[in-house]
């Protein structure tokens, strides 16, 4: 009875210390991100949490509406969850309200951030950077990239002009021997990727946010819409393009119904899967966006935006969790362990890694595009707002229904009398 007695009060001390370990819990998106995160969790669980005191668990939401709910859920004051992945636009707009925990003293304290704060891509961390702080770690780094057949085409275009070449070379409507309908794919429908490609295209016309107000009405942004509307109107692209988004892409290079689509990186798994495009899945090349050419060589622009972690300001297990993304985003297991899973780590160690680059090449494309030519969207707490006027009349261009010069003449005043609104203007 008394070994009994014993066995028992070890059991119930076990199952005690058991329940006593902390366990944080991530919030992501369902989806790519979702399972690299998810196989980070795993072996975390599996191989560090002993060590390190405390598990993760992971929720993943529907991609539907995601970062509407993310911000709501930090504005709503909660402990939990204690770490969200988030969007770097809302990086200015988190470091202003409070919103997401400030990292910047842990991240240079070298006995929590143990890792090569040298590896980053650069641009990945400007986009969590507001006002010198630091409110998040750049988990997954996204860019365009131009996909293109290249059983049809043996070199990528180097310059718009040659894209809308290509294109016209590749629709029927114009070659009746071509073998594609049409030449040319690329976002169209309002939404955060709208205004992303068409920045591609204005800054390599030369373009800036602003000069002593907003430029979104100067010469490089009515040359770039100019080059959007002329490549719709002369049927170039599918004709419900204004309805085009990521999987809507995708779709029409799986078909095979177009020559090439400018389109996030993150498609590139699917599109090589034999599986997911048993079309296409040996004749997909990828390469840097098209630029405008210039006395100094072609001057390109790769939109460019990190999927981030944040911390929740009020979670209990903050330390924790800042433990966990800095081994999930920096260290070359965590890192690593995302990119072979599907994801794409801003670290130069990781994406020039042989055993990563031989599952996935395009960072071959990726890495260099990112270094010599990434940029970040204007880091302003109210970039959303302003973005979201832009897209409004961007997305009246693509569908035909107002013309270029006045469509961006009325998205610049309707975004200076925002930005005046807020204070930014006497």
């Amino acid at each position: 009875m008394r070994r009994f007695v014993t066995l028992l009060v070890v059991v119930l001390l076990a199952v005690l210390l058991a329940a006593a370990v902390p366990e944080i819990t991530l919030f992501c998106r369902a989806g790519p991100e979702g399972a690299a995160h998810r196989a980070q969790v795993d072996y975390w669980n599996k191989y560090l949490a002993e060590k390190y005191g405390f598990k993760v668990k992971i929720i993943e939401a529907t991609r539907a509406d995601y970062y509407t709910y993310v911000n709501n859920t930090l504005l709503a004051g909660g402990k939990t969850p204690d770490i969200l992945e988030s969007f770097s636009g809302f990086t200015a707009l988190y470091g202003k309200s409070g919103m997401a925990l400030d990292l910047t003293d842990w991240y240079y304290d070298d006995t929590l951030f143990p890792y090569d704060r040298n590896d980053w891509l650069d641009i990945a961390m400007k986009l969590v950077t507001y006002n010198g702080r630091i409110y998040a770690l750049p988990t997954d780094t996204n860019t365009y990239l131009l996909f293109y057949r290249k059983d049809l085409i043996p070199e990528p275009p180097q310059t718009w002009e040659e894209a809308y070449e290509l294109a016209k070379k590749f629709t029927k409507k114009y070659n009746k021997n071509s073998p594609t309908m049409y030449g040319m794919a690329f976002y169209g429908r309002k939404s955060e990727s709208l205004p992303m490609f068409w920045y591609q295209i204005f800054r390599s016309y030369g373009g800036t946010w602003w000069y002593d107000r907003p430029a979104f009405d100067s010469e490089p942004a009515l040359k770039a819409l100019n080059w959007v509307v002329k490549v719709i109107k002369e049927g170039l692209v599918p004709p419900d393009i204004s309805t085009y988004e990521y999987m809507e892409i995708l779709g029409a290079l799986q078909t095979g119904q177009v020559a090439m689509a400018v389109q996030w990186d993150a498609a590139y798994p699917s599109l090589r899967d034999k599986n997911s495009s048993p079309l296409v899945w040996d004749k997909m090349g990828v390469a840097m966006v098209p630029g405008v050419m210039t006395p100094e060589g072609i001057r390109r622009a790769h939109s460019a935006h990190d999927q981030m972690l944040v911390i929740n300001p009020r979670s209990d297990y903050k330390k924790e969790a800042f433990i966990f993304i800095a081994w999930a985003t920096a260290s070359p297991e965590g890192a690593k362990i995302y990119a072979m899973a599907g994801g794409s780590p801003p670290r130069k160690s990781i994406l020039s890694d042989p055993d990563v680059l031989n599952n996935f090449p395009r960072f071959q494309v990726k890495l260099p595009a990112l270094n010599l030519w990434g940029y970040a969207e204007p880091q302003i707490p109210d970039y959303p707002e302003m973005k979201d006027i832009l897209n409004t009349y961007l997305a009246k261009a693509w569908a035909l229904e107002i013309d270029p010069e006045t469509a961006l003449k009325q998205a610049n005043k309707e975004i200076y009398d925002f930005l005046k609104s807020k204070g930014y203007y006497k």
